[in-house]
């Protein structure tokens, strides 16, 4: 009995301190569009074309798709959301993902970075399966070398999505996003 209430314990505390980053809206592209958007190299002149898109079939997950190109200085595609004042409490991201073989990248951006090319990458990979990875905010690389070399979950303002870095056909699909 006391295994019991020890395991229902351990299940309650897991669930305390994670945070779904689609909550239901996943389930209404009209409504998860108004906290996520799409963005690629385009805004600086670059030539990558894409989009994000939820897919709802046998699964229902949100898809970053298209041609990353760094022709003109460029080399991105990406979804990514604003978040209000996160707690302390989290030490990076778990995600449930598949996609075409390749990199791909979780981009944060915090109250301290001041100009738009200023980041922390955290680095995945994916093959054609749905598989789980967790990134650790503390193995999260900073864009330059300028910026603070780390940061806490409360200082977060956005979380992206991202394919970037080289020319390829990106397809990277997420059906879970959580912080942990």
């Amino acid at each position: 009995m006391n295994f019991f209430f020890f395991s229902i314990f351990l299940l309650v505390s897991s669930l305390a301190n994670s945070m779904n980053l689609f909550d239901q809206d996943i389930k209404n592209s009209s409504v998860f569009f108004q906290k996520w958007e799409y963005k690629s190299d385009k805004v600086m002149g670059g030539i990558s074309d894409g989009k994000a898109e939820i897919i709802n079939g046998e699964d229902l997950f949100l898809r970053l798709s298209g041609n990353v190109s760094t022709k003109n200085n460029g080399g991105f595609i990406q979804v990514r959301s604003s978040k209000e004042t996160l707690s302390n409490n989290f030490s990076g991201i778990k995600l449930k993902v598949r996609g075409n073989p390749s990199s791909y990248y979780v981009h944060v951006r915090t109250n301290s970075l001041l100009f738009p090319w200023q980041y922390y990458s955290g680095e995945f990979s994916v093959d054609n399966n749905w598989s789980y990875v967790e990134i650790y905010f503390k193995d999260f690389k900073k864009s330059n070398f300028y910026q603070p070399s780390s940061f806490s979950s409360s200082e977060i303002k956005s979380i992206g999505f991202v394919a970037f870095g080289k020319d390829f056909e990106a397809k990277l699909d997420i059906m879970e996003a959580e912080l942990f």
